[in-house]
């Protein structure tokens, strides 16, 4: 354990940099948004808020449905950065040490090659979520204040919105880091593209196979859409009905947790990274 806790912190230190940008974007995002806000306030001579103090919310399924919403619309944006920054991590983890000329050092510790593996790929995506659920419950922090403050606050439904959104970036942030992780491992440079461009050709090759000859391939590219595909967003249609909030949002728990492709998917990335590893055991280091 002592060694494991000593390779995370070797990793998080490389990689603390990165791990922080997504934190500075969104200082930079909420900086923004304050300027914004002042501009419009002085430039309407306080009409925003007069128009604000005007609308009249009283009905508790509306002020549930508005904080259930709102509170999984502000885990998006972070998400998707906690997404990007994943993957610019895991698709270099495995070959890092070799970019710095450490490999062969590393290797001759009397330290495990899958404890060495596992310290990044925790780091890959356990530190970009990390980050993210810090940013996240500033967010909610933020936005609790601010529906609190024009009456349209609901704790259960914001806490729950905030949690299934998040819970549903855990998942995609996992598959996609572990199917970068073992790209890592196949390809030594631009091992995030690399593995793309493979798939689309094998996928554009299999369609016309299947075209031509009328096979029945199957299309790499559209099980790997199925795999990634979490359900943490709620498609709102028109025909939303808020006095059914407490239905949606029991409706999601199944959707984005407790369902079958959940557990197929965490089965997923753990073969993931075990090929990832043995490939990165089996590789020459010159």
């Amino acid at each position: 354990m002592n060694k494991f806790r000593t390779l995370l912190l070797k990793e998080y230190w490389i990689e603390k940099k990165q791990l922080l940008v997504p934190v500075w974007i969104t200082l930079g995002y909420y900086l923004l948004a304050l300027i914004g806000v002042l501009i419009a306030y002085f430039r309407s001579e306080g009409e925003i808020s007069h128009v604000v103090r005007g609308i009249d919310f009283t009905d508790a399924s509306v002020n549930a449905g508005i904080s259930y919403i709102v509170n999984m619309a502000h885990v998006i944006f972070p998400g998707l950065l906690c997404i990007l920054f994943t993957i610019i991590l895991t698709q270099s983890a495995l070959n890092e040490d070799i970019r710095r000329n450490f490999e062969l050092f590393h290797r001759s510790q009397p330290v495990s090659i899958w404890l060495r593996s596992l310290a990044k790929y925790t780091v890959g995506i356990a530190g970009n979520l990390l980050v993210l659920l810090a940013i996240v419950l500033f967010n909610f922090i933020v936005s609790s204040i601010i529906l609190l403050a024009l009456g349209l606050y609901s704790p259960g439904p914001a806490l729950a919105g905030m949690i299934q959104s998040y819970l549903g970036h855990i998942k995609l942030a996992l598959i996609i880091g572990s199917i970068c992780f073992f790209f890592s491992a196949v390809f030594k440079d631009k091992a995030f593209f690399n593995g793309i461009a493979i798939l689309f050709g094998v996928n554009f090759l299999f369609l016309i196979f299947n075209v031509l000859f009328n096979w029945k391939l199957p299309l790499p590219l559209y099980y790997l859409y199925q795999l990634i595909k979490t359900g943490s967003m709620i498609m709102i249609g028109s025909d939303f009905d808020a006095a059914n909030i407490s239905d949606l949002i029991r409706d999601h728990w199944g959707v984005i947790v407790f369902n079958w492709k959940s557990l197929l998917q965490i089965i997923s990335s753990g073969v993931l990274f075990a090929g990832a590893t043995l490939i990165y055991r089996l590789r020459e280091i010159k």
